[in-house]
């Protein structure tokens, strides 16, 4: 089977039970420089995602997931990456705890967008008349603005609630300039989530 690992600690957890079933006749990729660093430590062997055409699973985490399986994965900064794998895989299962599975995403996680620096102003002037709070991501480690692995702009976008988070993105999506944003719709196939006691909760998509 060709997998793909995505980001977060939950995924971690599985890489590292992977690593302890040597036998499995797997073929590993992922979209996370992070999980691969920790798959190669692992003794994993990573393929080259890029030469990957077809995915049988698929594994991320998110930041908020909503009853009908649509998910905010926005505090990596990796969801073109994550998208372009979730595209290719017959299903992209979410791991996650079971207090971020909620009726509507949570409205303190951001719409994240990745945008070309040439375009901040225009995508930024977008985002007002939308009604929508924004700010230009900062990097941790430097003063100045965080860079996704294309070197891109991370600009986080807030509002009260995404009740109409739908009808946001795709205006978004369409703006010059923008290259991905952190909402995935129809894309996730299956939420695997565990609560306190570790007890595992399985939310399907609705047919």
């Amino acid at each position: 089977m060709n997998i793909s690992l995505g980001g977060g600690s939950n995924v971690a957890n599985l890489a590292n039970a992977l690593a302890a079933k040597p036998d499995l006749n797997l073929t590993i990729c992922t979209p996370s420089e992070l999980t691969r660093s920790l798959c190669e430590s692992l003794g994993i062997t990573v393929a080259d995602s890029n030469k990957i055409k077809h995915l049988d699973l698929a594994f991320d985490g998110c930041d908020s997931l909503d009853i009908n399986l649509n998910a905010l994965k926005s505090n990596g900064g990796i969801h073109l990456f994550e998208k372009i794998n979730a595209e290719l895989a017959d299903r992209y299962i979410i791991l996650a705890p079971l207090q971020r599975v909620t009726k509507l995403l949570n409205p303190e996680v951001p719409l994240t967008l990745e945008i070309v620096a040439a375009a901040r102003a225009t995508v930024l002037r977008q985002i007002e008349k939308l009604n929508l709070k924004s700010s230009i991501r900062m990097a941790n480690d430097i003063a100045g603005y965080a860079r996704t692995p294309l070197g891109n702009l991370l600009v986080d976008c807030y509002s009260s609630d995404w009740s109409n988070i739908s009808e946001i993105n795709s205006v978004i999506s369409q703006q010059n300039g923008v290259i991905a944003t952190s909402f995935f719709e129809n894309l996730v196939t299956l939420g695997l989530t565990f609560d306190e006691n570790g007890k595992v909760h399985e939310f399907r998509k609705e047919d």
